[in-house]
C-alpha cells in the first residue's frame, strides 16, 4: 500500500514538471518563432519579394508585438502600394515606440508617417437620410456615425461601400480608388422599403377566405321553423352575431399583438445606447425587428377586426325579416383586400 502512494506522488510529481515546463516554455517558443518569422521577412525584402515578406512580419507582430516589427511591416506594406495601409503602421509603431521609451523608432515611425500623409486616397460616406437600424460597412467593415462625413484613408483599387437597415432593401455600390491622392465622396441613398409581408401568425388569425355555415333556427320538436319572437329575429341577424363576434375577436388579437410589439420594444432600449435609442448592438436590432413584427400583425388584425364589426352593425340594422318561406341556412364570406377586408352574406 506504501509502495502504491509513493508511485501515485512520483506520477503527479512528473505531470506537475512537465505542465510547468510547457508553460515556462510556451512564451519562450512564441517569440522563437516570431524571430524566424521577422528574420525570413527580412531576407524577403532584401530579394525584394515584398508581397511574400509582409504576411511575415504581420505573424511575427502577432506573435511578439515590437515597434521595430511593425517598422518593417509598414515599410513592407509602402513597397507594394499599400500606402494607406502602411501610413496607420507607421502611426502605430509610432505609439508603441513611445511606450518603450525608443526615441530612434519614434523619429522614424513619425518621418515615414508624415511623408505618406500628403499621398493618402481618400473616401468621404455620407448618409443623408439615415433610417431606423441603418448599418454602413465600407469592405466589410462597419462605419461608425462619428465617421461618416470625414475624409478616410484607404488603399487604392476598388471598394465597396454597403447599407442595410432592418424592413429596407439592402444598397451596395463599388468605386476605385485610381491612384494615391485621389477623393471620392459617396452618398448612401435612402433606403427603400420592403414589400408588405403579412406575417405568418397575422395569415393564421385571418385566412384568405372564411365562410361561416349558420342554419336556421327550428322550433323545439317540431323540425319547423322557429316563430318570428326568436331572438336573432332572422338569419341576417344570426350571421350579424357571427361577424361582429369575428370582429371583437380581431381587435382582441390585434391588442395582443400590439402588447407583444410594445414589450419586445422595451426590451430592445436594454441594448441600445442610453443616450440614442438608435444605436443597439445585433441582439437590440433583432428584438427591434420583433417588436415591427407584431406591430405590422396588430395593425393587420385590427383591420379586419374593425372591417368585421363595422359589417356586424350594418347587417343587423340592415337584415330583412325572416318569412316562412326563407331558405334553412345563411352564410357568410370574408375576404382581406388591400387595405382592409370584403365580406359577402347569403341568406
Amino acid at each position: 500500500m506504501a509502495l502504491k502512494s509513493c508511485a501515485v506522488v512520483a506520477v503527479t510529481a512528473i505531470h506537475v514538471a512537465i505542465a510547468f515546463c510547457a508553460q515556462a516554455q510556451s512564451p519562450d517558443s512564441k517569440k522563437v518563432t516570431a524571430e524566424a518569422l521577422f528574420e525570413t521577412g527580412r531576407q524577403l525584402v532584401a530579394a525584394r519579394k515584398f508581397a511574400e515578406a509582409c504576411p511575415k512580419f504581420a505573424d511575427s507582430q502577432r506573435l511578439d508585438p515590437s515597434p521595430a516589427t511593425l517598422l518593417n511591416l509598414a515599410n513592407c506594406w509602402e513597397n507594394i502600394g499599400r500606402t494607406a495601409t502602411a501610413w496607420a503602421t507607421y502611426r502605430e509603431a509610432q505609439s508603441a515606440a513611445q511606450v518603450a521609451g525608443r526615441q530612434d523608432y519614434f523619429a522614424a515611425a513619425e518621418r515615414h508617417a508624415n511623408a505618406l500623409a500628403p499621398r493618402l486616397a481618400r473616401i468621404t460616406i455620407h448618409v443623408p437620410e439615415p433610417t431606423d437600424g441603418i448599418q454602413v460597412e465600407r469592405d466589410g467593415v462597419v462605419v461608425e456615425r462619428p465617421e461618416w462625413g470625414l475624409p478616410i484613408p484607404v488603399d487604392t483599387g476598388a471598394h465597396t461601400i454597403a447599407a442595410t437597415s432592418p424592413g429596407r432593401k439592402a444598397w451596395a455600390s463599388t468605386v476605385d480608388m485610381a491612384q494615391d491622392g485621389a477623393a471620392l465622396a459617396v452618398t448612401v441613398p435612402a433606403l427603400e422599403p420592403l414589400p408588405f409581408e403579412p406575417s405568418p401568425l397575422a395569415s393564421k388569425a385571418a385566412p384568405s377566405t372564411a365562410t361561416v355555415q349558420v342554419p336556421a333556427l327550428l322550433a323545439p320538436g317540431t323540425g319547423e321553423p322557429a316563430p318570428e319572437s326568436r331572438p336573432s329575429g332572422s338569419p341576417g341577424r344570426v350571421i350579424a352575431w357571427v361577424v361582429g363576434g369575428i370582429g371583437v375577436v380581431g381587435l382582441g388579437v390585434s391588442a395582443g399583438f400590439a402588447v407583444v410589439a410594445k414589450n419586445k420594444y422595451n426590451d430592445s432600449l436594454s441594448s441600445c445606447l442610453s443616450t440614442d435609442h438608435d444605436l443597439c448592438n445585433p441582439q437590440g436590432l433583432q428584438r427591434r425587428g420583433d417588436a415591427r413584427t407584431a406591430g405590422d400583425a396588430a395593425t393587420v388584425a385590427l383591420g379586419l377586426g374593425a372591417a368585421a364589426l363595422a359589417a356586424g352593425g350594418i347587417l343587423w340594422f340592415t337584415a330583412p325579416r325572416r318569412s316562412n318561406d326563407a331558405p334553412e341556412h345563411a352564410a357568410v364570406a370574408i375576404a382581406p383586400t388591400i387595405g382592409g377586408a370584403m365580406l359577402r352574406a347569403t341568406w
